[in-house]
Formats: C-alpha cells, structure tokens, sequence
C-alpha cells in the first residue's frame, strides 16, 4: 500500500505537468502570432 501511494506521488504531477506544458506552449505562440498579426494591420 505504502509503496503504491509512493509511486501516485510521482506520477500525479507528472500526468499533470504535461498536458499543462503542452497548453502553455499552444497559448505562448498563438499569443505571439496574434500579435504579429495585429502588428502587421497596423493595429497594436
């Protein structure tokens, strides 16, 4: 039991991390080619 709970606590922010990476790069770049593109027609 003990060792199950051991291995949970390292998997747990692991199965999480990933998928929020993932996210935070998605959002990271469609951020940057939005403000290119805002850039480009001249509004920002």
């Amino acid at each position: 039991m003990g060792r199950v709970g051991f291995v949970e606590l390292i998997l747990m922010p692991v199965f999480f991390l990933i998928p929020a990476a993932i996210l935070y790069f998605v959002i990271k770049t469609a951020i940057k080619h939005a403000v290119k593109e805002l850039k480009r027609e001249g509004i920002l």
